[in-house]
């Protein structure tokens, strides 16, 4: 008999994307972020905090660990937190490989106990913005919290201006042992990126995800820092123009923030 074709594997009902799509499969997706890539972004990350100065460093949303262990080889005592429990394990078993003291912690960033802890903090990769309004305000409140007052805050976010006059478009990509496509569109309502991603693998395996994420201007990511409690001091288009920003021109949204003394 003719093999049955496979079928997709469609998201539970009920759960949310994020607590779904980082697994080890997603790694699988992400060919370009390649060591070189990781160190470029780390040494803006180290620059942008001011990390020659700093002690404590929270990883907010730290997956697999990508960026707090290339800090921690540099020196700086990292903490991460992230939902994905196989993501948490694979950025623990490389922290020991490599003898790196990491403290990785599993956990979610709407709900995180820090307090008054952390000299600096970033939320790298388009990590923030996965919830609603309300939960991403609560979200730069929690973190704002984890901070000593002074402390600063890297916030990597999509850029609203721009990516509404890319949207909508269909991309694909080869990944580690898979091809990817993505269907990607805008909701004017929400302001959300929204994405169907189906991934197919050589083994016949077929994943799909549906995923939406919160996109900002900076005139409304400065007012809901502001109103977190902090104090915006730079803004970048993109790691390579460190505190120039273009407007419609820039693709991200790389915004430094100072947690205003109580």
């Amino acid at each position: 008999p003719e093999p049955s074709e496979p079928r997709p594997r469609r998201r539970r009902r009920g759960k949310p994307w994020f607590e779904e799509l980082f697994d080890d499969n997603f790694l699988h997706t992400l060919p370009f972020l390649t060591a070189e890539q990781t160190e470029r972004e780390a040494t803006f990350i180290a620059h942008a905090l001011k990390l020659d100065s700093v002690g404590t460093l929270l990883d907010v949303g730290c997956g697999h660990g990508r960026h707090a262990l290339e800090l921690a080889a540099r020196g700086h005592q990292v903490t991460g937190i992230d939902l994905s429990l196989p993501l948490l394990v694979r950025a623990a078993d490389a922290a020991r490989r490599q003898n790196l003291n990491v403290e990785f912690v599993h956990g979610d960033m709407r709900d995180m106990s820090f307090d008054g802890r952390f000299d600096a903090a970033y939320c790298y990769f388009t990590t923030f913005g996965y919830f609603d309004d309300e939960a991403n305000r609560n979200v730069a409140a929690q973190i704002a919290r984890a901070l000593k007052p002074g402390g600063r805050l890297l916030l990597d976010i999509i850029n609203r201006d721009y990516v509404i006059g890319e949207l909508p478009t269909r991309v694909w990509w080869q990944g580690d042992g898979c091809m990817v496509l993505e269907e990607v569109d805008f909701n004017y309502y929400g302001s959300r990126v929204q994405s169907r991603r189906s991934v197919v693998f050589e083994d016949g395996r077929q994943l799909e995800h549906d995923i939406s994420i919160r996109a900002y201007s900076l005139h409304e990511i400065g007012k809901l820092l502001h109103n977190a409690g902090f104090r915006v001091i730079e803004v970048s288009g993109g790691i390579h123009q460190k505190g120039r920003f273009f407007g419609v021109e820039s693709r991200q949204i790389l915004i430094v923030a100072e947690k205003k003394p109580a």
